[in-house]
């Protein structure tokens, strides 16, 4: 029995040996480090049903679409979302709410389109980061929730690479 225990340990140890090599993160030379940064706070006294917020930020230097799901919990939310170059456009802000209504033994599906007016609409968003805070009771109706955006300039800053 001690045998058998000792032996799983000892072959569990040589798999992570030969794994480990494989499992470090690597630097991408194409990207210069991080961009810009979106920093999201909320506040929310209540909220209806489940929502989900859908951010799609497109990064213009590097030509990619970075997605981001965010699942609103109940009290406070913070979330940071990264982009990798300087210049940006935020291509999708969507807020999904899904109810469940019980007299009617149904659900329900709400969609917010353009959630806080993030939305670029084309518009590039050069060298500036945010902070976003939204507060409120959170419902498919926009006059019970108030989101404050606010825009500050970012200096570069890279993050290490090995040479």
């Amino acid at each position: 029995m001690l045998i058998k225990k000792v032996s799983i340990h000892i072959g569990t140890f040589i798999i992570l040996c030969f794994i480990a090599p494989m499992s470090y993160a690597q630097y991408d030379e194409r990207l210069d480090g991080l961009g810009q940064v979106i920093q999201i706070n909320t506040r929310f006294r209540s909220f209806v049903g489940k929502p989900t917020w859908t951010l799609i930020i497109r990064d213009i230097d590097h030509g990619q679409n970075i997605p981001y799901l965010f699942d609103i919990r109940r009290g406070g939310n913070h979330w940071v979302a990264f982009t990798y170059g300087r210049n940006y456009l935020i291509t999708a802000s969507r807020l999904q709410i899904e109810t469940y209504q019980s007299r009617y033994n149904k659900y329900k599906n709400y969609r917010i389109k353009n959630f806080c007016n993030l939305e670029s609409n084309g518009r590039i968003i050069r060298g500036r980061s945010m902070y976003i805070t939204i507060e409120g009771h959170l419902s498919p109706y926009s006059n019970t929730y108030v989101c404050h955006v606010s825009t500050y300039p970012t200096g570069n800053f890279y993050t290490y690479h090995p040479s």
